[in-house]
């Protein structure tokens, strides 16, 4: 049996979402224009990139749900493409509960397509990893909000976190700055419940989400496209079991170790010193794929490898 590339950390989050829009020629939300005003509106050059008022409506109820909501509790099952060094893209699976209760607590509990299990916790204080299968865990102060805690993860650690921006409380600035092209594709009925289908660009990624016509604005499906990645590996994650502001105690998120758990280090990437200046302790906001953290800690954004 030939030994494939498989993803070391569980995807917990991805850049998020996300280029060119998609000319689906479908009515957006909201008011169709009159043949009067398509008669006289200017026409856009097919390459030029789009946004779609309609769709930013929906797009802007939604992230400010999630950004302003005191916290919640999701499933989300999701597959990605890993490409091997042959080209081919084979297909893994994960399942994630994600319980987030603002300012400063977090739990991500995941299981891998082949049995494989993480934990992820954050209680203001410290954030804590545990590979329960090896009974090793990484620990760091971190103290502050969640907030804090994943602009350290993303930025400091480079662990890439698939869907990280869900659960920031800068999700709507976040979309407002990084979406170039934004398109309304349909009413889907065949989702759960019917939703509104939307298909977006940005510099490193096409995304699509679908999101609820009726009820709260809680994203129901997402797919992420890493064009500019090898092979333009895909994540695919279904979002289940909404829980607005759940009841939630601070022991929900504190980690119990075994025994005999391993304590390793987590390791911080800083830039080689130019000239004689000491290594920077910061970076840039980057989440580049691929880059290995330690045993416990190796993703790409959405496409690990």
């Amino acid at each position: 049996m030939r030994r494939l590339i498989r993803p070391l950390w569980p995807v917990l989050s991805v850049p998020l979402l996300f280029n060119p829009a998609w000319a689906a020629g479908q009515p957006s939300p909201g008011d169709t224009p009159t043949a009067a005003q398509q008669a006289t509106a200017p026409k856009a050059r097919d390459d030029m990139p789009v946004i779609d008022s309609g769709a930013m409506d929906a797009l802007k109820r939604m992230a400010d749900t999630l950004a302003q909501a005191k916290g919640f509790r999701v499933t989300i099952s999701s597959r990605y493409d890993v490409v091997q060094n042959t080209g081919e893209k084979i297909e893994f699976g994960e399942r994630r509960t994600v319980t987030l209760n603002r300012p400063d607590a977090l739990r991500v509990e995941a299981q891998q397509s082949d049995g494989k299990t993480t934990l992820v916790s954050y209680d203001g204080k410290a954030i804590t990893v545990f590979n329960p299968d090896r009974n090793v865990y990484g620990q760091v102060d971190k103290p502050g909000s969640v907030d804090d805690a994943i602009r350290y993860v993303v930025q400091d650690l480079q662990v890439g976190l698939p869907l990280a921006l869900l659960l920031v409380t800068t999700l709507p600035a976040e979309l407002d700055q990084r979406i170039q092209a934004l398109d309304y594709v349909e009413r889907d009925t065949l989702t759960p419940v019917p939703t509104d289908h939307l298909a977006a660009q940005t510099e490193d990624a096409d995304f699509q989400v679908w999101i609820p016509t009726e009820g709260a604005s809680l994203p129901q499906r997402i797919t992420i496209t890493y064009k500019n990645d090898e092979g333009e590996p895909q994540y695919r994650a279904d979002l289940t079991d909404w829980a607005m502001n759940p009841d939630t105690a601070p022991a929900q998120f504190a980690v119990t170790l075994p025994a005999g758990a391993e304590r390793i280090p987590f390791l911080i990437r800083v830039p080689r010193a130019v000239a004689d200046q000491p290594p920077a302790t910061e970076f840039p906001s980057q989440n580049k794929p691929g880059q290995n953290k330690q045993g416990i800690s190796d993703s790409t954004e959405g496409a690990p490898k």
